[in-house]
């Protein structure tokens, strides 16, 4: 017990020296520990389990800050694709904004390190959600490019014609058609087949099939109509004994065609005639007029239908001086 009390009263000898001491060397400890501490922030890249009936919609964070302490000598080995963020949206069955939290994984190797910690600069994000859809929607054929002179694109057919789009709910509803890329119709004067594809136009929308399509591009000539006048009747198989006395009207026709074909075509002499072998004799006739206009052109209209010929006998001149003769040798007998 003798001993005892020396040193009790040792160790409480100018004993608030003592504390303040041991306060102090505390703190340097604690200060030379933190001293081998580094920090350091790592841009992590988010991704979004999203395997529910829900999706998100709009701009959603790609990435978040993740603050990482470890010993100086550690940290270095830490590399941000050590580290995975992960929001789910499983869980989520209805359309609306939502906070939902960060998941931080950490590659195995970084769990040995001591000290170690890892921290979210923002533990949760806000997310905006929609139901998934899916919808079959028409393609939309884009052209470039000038078509031929006097040609034009009746139609161009896509195969397939609607693919499979799926996406926000929200977003599809807006959805009536997707277009291609540029299908080039440069000059062309008959219907010919191409390939386009899927233009990309939305991130958020999930086209199925994007492509080839066969686009076939149907081209016909644009059709152009023009009056052509004063076009003179020609007389045909007219008995050689036999000629007309009146003069025969000149007739107009209206013509339809392609503009290449027609816009300088020239019509054939012929183009109106009549067809006389029939009349044996002279009198009035009303004959048809025959109009003979190429394959190429669809006459849509004409000026007459028919014309009123009246037919003469030829006079013998021969004969006919030969009664004057006559006529005169019975005068001067009398």
């Amino acid at each position: 017990m003798t001993n005892r009390k020396p040193l009790i009263d040792k160790l409480l000898d100018n004993w608030p020296v003592k504390v303040i001491c041991l306060v102090v060397a505390i703190f340097i400890y604690i200060f030379h520990q933190a001293s081998l501490i580094d920090k350091k922030v790592f841009v992590v890249p988010l991704r979004i389990e999203e395997n529910g009936i829900v999706m998100h919609v709009g701009n959603a964070p790609s990435s978040v800050s993740v603050v990482v302490r470890a010993n100086s000598t550690d940290i270095n080995s830490v590399h941000n694709t050590d580290i995975t963020a992960v929001v789910n949206l499983d869980h989520i069955t209805e359309k609306g904004v939502y906070k939902v939290p960060v998941l931080l994984t950490i590659a195995d190797h970084l769990m040995e390190l001591d000290p170690f910690e890892v921290k979210l600069k923002d533990e949760t994000i806000e997310i905006d959600v929609d139901r998934k859809a899916v919808k079959y929607v028409p393609l939309k054929p884009s052209v470039v490019g000038e078509i031929a002179y006097g040609f034009n694109v009746a139609e161009i057919s896509m195969n397939p014609s609607v693919v499979e789009v799926s996406g926000p709910e929200t977003v599809l509803d807006a959805v009536d058609n997707l277009s291609t890329t540029k299908i080039n119709i440069s000059n062309a004067e008959t219907t010919f087949t191409t390939e386009s594809y899927y233009l990309e136009s939305s991130s958020i929308i999930t086209v199925e099939n994007k492509g080839p399509y066969r686009a076939t591009v149907i081209v016909e000539p644009v059709l152009y109509e023009k009056i052509f006048s004063d076009i003179g009747i020609v007389i045909n198989n007219l008995d050689s004994n036999l000629y007309i006395e009146n003069d025969l009207p000149k007739v107009s026709v209206l013509l339809e065609g392609s503009v290449k074909n027609l816009e300088n075509y020239s019509l054939p002499s012929n183009t109106a005639y009549i067809n006389l072998k029939d009349v044996k004799e002279a009198g009035e006739y009303s004959i048809p007029v025959i109009y003979n206009t190429s394959s190429l052109f669809i006459l849509k209209d004409k000026s007459i239908d028919s014309v009123n010929v009246i037919v003469k006998e030829k006079i013998d001149e021969t004969n006919n001086e030969a009664e004057i003769v006559e006529q005169l040798e019975k005068t001067d007998e009398q």
